[in-house]
């Protein structure tokens, strides 16, 4: 299966949620629009397995080796061991992280520094540069085990990271929710993902029945910002936009009693029909 759009269309937290929901396995490839996107970088490559991200790599597709470059850099791996595993790696049968691993080359800790150097500041990267271009996800490309560290994130943690990294949200405008819709939690256990302290506060009043306007009031947050922590929060499947619920309001109607008593007409007084009737008298 394969899937083609342009950005402009879909966000990568949308693409990504396709991924994670689908448990997707494939790569998925970012070619940026040159004219219109910040980044001078070639197209990324984006391995998933099961809808995690499991690698990224950019400028040279499936034929890439820039984790090994990045061990050689380190020195971590000697010139003859990288170019043995650059022939190699793809034929292991699992990520070359792991198999290193196990080989006692490499620990724990080191392919942790390399996972968040080749993924995670990736994607940050891509989510804060490139905006406009084109996406296809290919189910039937082979799994690229030589730029696999072995460690992977979820597709819905990976969008949550580069959404808070986002400063300029002016592409993503229009995908906002309204400032007039409300919030709905999609389910009412505690999400698995560890929100920060805003994001904590945005779901926990997300109930269906107040709208955005009024949870930035009660939080003291800007209108925009959130807009922004929903947009976040529906994206990775956490939260939907409803519309605001519909309140009865009664109309007060005039009593149908009392506006026909009010044509009738009030009683004169004792008094005011003794001074009639003594002018009349002197009038005789």
């Amino acid at each position: 299966m394969s899937l083609t759009g342009c950005l402009s269309e879909y966000s990568l937290a949308e693409i990504f949620n396709f991924v994670q929901e689908g448990h997707k396995t494939g790569l998925l490839s970012i070619e940026p629009d040159r004219c219109l996107s910040r980044s001078v970088d070639n197209a990324y490559y984006i391995s998933f397995q099961t809808g995690r991200i499991m690698s990224v790599g950019n400028g040279y597709g499936t034929e890439y080796t820039g984790l090994l470059k990045m061990m050689e850099q380190r020195q971590w791996l000697s010139l003859e061991q990288v170019t043995g595993l650059s022939i190699n790696a793809n034929r292991l049968g699992q990520p070359l992280g792991t198999y290193l691993k196990g080989c006692n080359l490499l620990d724990t800790d080191q392919l942790r520094l390399l996972f968040d150097a080749q993924v995670v500041a990736s994607i940050c990267k891509l989510f804060g540069e490139i905006h406009y271009g084109r996406f296809n996800f290919n189910a039937q490309a082979s799994l690229m085990y030589a730029e696999m560290t072995g460690i992977s994130l979820t597709a819905q943690e990976m969008s949550l990271l580069g959404l808070r990294m986002l400063r300029d949200w002016s592409s993503l405008n229009a995908k906002l929710p309204a400032l007039e819709s409300c919030l709905q939690k999609l389910s009412s256990t505690e999400p698995k993902l560890r929100l920060d302290r805003q994001e904590t506060n945005v779901w926990n009043l997300a109930q269906g029945d107040l709208s955005i306007e009024t949870i930035a009031e009660r939080l003291g947050l800007s209108i925009e910002k959130v807009q922004q922590i929903a947009f976040r929060l529906c994206t990775i499947g956490l939260l939907q936009e409803v519309p605001q619920p519909y309140i009865y309001k009664p109309i007060d109607l005039p009593d149908p009693i009392a506006a026909s008593n009010s044509n009738v007409p009030s009683p004169v007084s004792n008094s005011f029909l003794g001074k009639l009737m003594g002018f009349l008298k002197q009038k005789t």
